[in-house]
Protein backbone atom coordinates (compact mmCIF):
# COMPACT_ATOMS: atom_id res chain seq x y z
CA UNK A 1 0.00 0.00 0.00
CA UNK A 2 1.29 3.44 -0.90
CA UNK A 3 2.30 5.32 2.26
CA UNK A 4 2.34 8.65 0.44
CA UNK A 5 -0.71 10.88 0.27
CA UNK A 6 -1.61 14.14 -1.40
CA UNK A 7 -0.98 16.33 1.63
CA UNK A 8 -2.77 19.23 -0.10
CA UNK A 9 -5.92 17.09 -0.13
CA UNK A 10 -6.84 17.68 -3.78
CA UNK A 11 -6.83 14.02 -4.78
CA UNK A 12 -7.67 10.92 -2.77
CA UNK A 13 -5.14 8.77 -4.66
CA UNK A 14 -1.52 9.94 -4.54
CA UNK A 15 -0.80 8.02 -7.75
CA UNK A 16 -3.47 10.07 -9.52
CA UNK A 17 -1.78 13.23 -8.26
CA UNK A 18 1.43 11.95 -9.89
CA UNK A 19 -0.39 11.65 -13.24
CA UNK A 20 -1.60 15.24 -12.84
CA UNK A 21 1.88 16.49 -11.93
CA UNK A 22 3.30 14.66 -14.93
CA UNK A 23 0.94 16.62 -17.17
CA UNK A 24 2.35 19.83 -15.71
CA UNK A 25 5.93 18.65 -16.18
CA UNK A 26 5.16 17.94 -19.85
CA UNK A 27 3.83 21.47 -20.47
CA UNK A 28 6.69 23.48 -21.94
CA UNK A 29 5.38 26.76 -20.58
CA UNK A 30 5.03 25.40 -17.05
CA UNK A 31 8.14 26.19 -15.02
CA UNK A 32 6.87 26.88 -11.49
CA UNK A 33 8.68 23.98 -9.83
CA UNK A 34 11.30 23.32 -12.51
CA UNK A 35 14.17 24.62 -10.31
CA UNK A 36 13.11 22.39 -7.40
CA UNK A 37 13.00 19.36 -9.68
CA UNK A 38 16.42 20.14 -11.10
CA UNK A 39 17.93 20.36 -7.61
CA UNK A 40 16.27 17.11 -6.54
CA UNK A 41 17.37 15.40 -9.74
CA UNK A 42 20.97 16.56 -9.24
CA UNK A 43 21.00 15.37 -5.64
CA UNK A 44 19.03 12.12 -5.79
CA UNK A 45 18.39 10.90 -9.32
CA UNK A 46 21.95 11.38 -10.57
CA UNK A 47 23.12 9.14 -7.72
CA UNK A 48 20.37 6.56 -8.20
CA UNK A 49 21.37 2.92 -7.65
CA UNK A 50 20.17 1.50 -10.95
CA UNK A 51 18.63 -1.95 -11.08
CA UNK A 52 18.59 -2.40 -7.35
CA UNK A 53 15.46 -3.71 -5.70
CA UNK A 54 14.67 -0.40 -4.07
CA UNK A 55 11.48 1.64 -3.75
CA UNK A 56 10.90 4.92 -5.59
CA UNK A 57 13.22 7.69 -4.43
CA UNK A 58 11.70 8.70 -1.07
CA UNK A 59 12.82 12.33 -1.20
CA UNK A 60 11.05 12.85 -4.53
CA UNK A 61 7.96 10.97 -3.40
CA UNK A 62 7.86 13.23 -0.34
CA UNK A 63 8.33 16.36 -2.46
CA UNK A 64 5.43 15.41 -4.74
CA UNK A 65 3.20 14.46 -1.80
CA UNK A 66 3.74 17.90 -0.24
CA UNK A 67 3.56 19.83 -3.51
CA UNK A 68 0.61 22.21 -3.50
CA UNK A 69 -0.99 22.56 -6.91
CA UNK A 70 -2.55 25.95 -7.43
CA UNK A 71 -5.81 26.56 -9.25
CA UNK A 72 -3.87 28.04 -12.17
CA UNK A 73 -1.83 24.80 -12.36
CA UNK A 74 -4.97 22.70 -12.47
CA UNK A 75 -6.57 25.01 -15.04
CA UNK A 76 -3.62 24.57 -17.41
CA UNK A 77 -4.20 20.83 -17.77
CA UNK A 78 -6.12 19.82 -20.89
CA UNK A 79 -4.96 16.19 -21.08
CA UNK A 80 -3.79 13.39 -18.84
CA UNK A 81 -1.70 10.40 -19.85
CA UNK A 82 -1.92 7.26 -17.75
CA UNK A 83 1.27 5.45 -18.75
CA UNK A 84 4.07 3.75 -16.86
CA UNK A 85 6.50 5.44 -19.23
CA UNK A 86 5.56 8.94 -18.04
CA UNK A 87 8.47 11.25 -17.33
CA UNK A 88 7.60 11.56 -13.64
CA UNK A 89 8.41 7.86 -13.15
CA UNK A 90 11.31 7.39 -15.59
CA UNK A 91 13.13 10.65 -14.86
CA UNK A 92 12.36 11.29 -11.21
CA UNK A 93 10.73 8.65 -9.04
CA UNK A 94 12.16 5.31 -10.19
CA UNK A 95 14.33 5.72 -13.28
CA UNK A 96 14.77 1.98 -13.82
CA UNK A 97 11.10 1.10 -13.33
CA UNK A 98 9.90 -1.35 -15.95
CA UNK A 99 6.20 -1.13 -15.15
CA UNK A 100 5.98 -4.79 -14.16
CA UNK A 101 4.50 -4.06 -10.75
CA UNK A 102 1.61 -1.92 -9.55
CA UNK A 103 3.42 0.66 -7.40
CA UNK A 104 2.10 3.55 -9.51
CA UNK A 105 -1.30 2.11 -10.46
CA UNK A 106 -4.14 4.57 -10.04
CA UNK A 107 -7.01 3.24 -7.91
CA UNK A 108 -9.13 6.42 -7.73
CA UNK A 109 -9.60 9.49 -9.89
CA UNK A 110 -11.50 11.33 -7.18
CA UNK A 111 -10.77 15.01 -7.53
CA UNK A 112 -10.49 15.00 -11.33
CA UNK A 113 -13.37 17.50 -11.36
CA UNK A 114 -10.84 20.14 -10.26
CA UNK A 115 -9.27 19.84 -13.72
CA UNK A 116 -11.90 22.09 -15.30
CA UNK A 117 -10.19 22.27 -18.71
CA UNK A 118 -9.48 18.55 -19.04
CA UNK A 119 -10.53 17.43 -22.52
CA UNK A 120 -8.63 14.21 -23.28
CA UNK A 121 -7.33 11.25 -21.32
CA UNK A 122 -4.98 8.64 -22.75
CA UNK A 123 -5.31 5.34 -20.91
CA UNK A 124 -2.18 3.46 -21.96
CA UNK A 125 -1.52 1.74 -18.64
CA UNK A 126 -1.50 2.04 -14.82
CA UNK A 127 -5.27 2.54 -14.70
CA UNK A 128 -8.28 0.31 -15.24
CA UNK A 129 -10.27 1.97 -18.02
CA UNK A 130 -13.52 1.23 -16.15
CA UNK A 131 -12.29 3.62 -13.47
CA UNK A 132 -12.44 6.43 -16.05
CA UNK A 133 -16.19 6.06 -16.67
CA UNK A 134 -17.07 9.23 -14.70
CA UNK A 135 -14.77 11.22 -16.96
CA UNK A 136 -16.49 9.84 -20.05
CA UNK A 137 -19.86 10.70 -18.50
CA UNK A 138 -18.60 14.28 -18.09
CA UNK A 139 -17.74 14.49 -21.79
CA UNK A 140 -14.00 13.96 -21.48
CA UNK A 141 -12.56 11.95 -24.35
CA UNK A 142 -10.84 8.75 -23.20
CA UNK A 143 -8.54 7.10 -25.73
Amino acid sequence: MNKYKDKAGLFSDFNFKLVVINSLIELEEFTRFEDDLQKLEDKFVDNYEWYEDIPPIPELMQYFSELVLEESDLNSITELVFDGGNEIYTSYLKPDWDGDDDIFDVKSIEGYQKLVNLKTVYAIGIVDEELLAPMINDGISVE
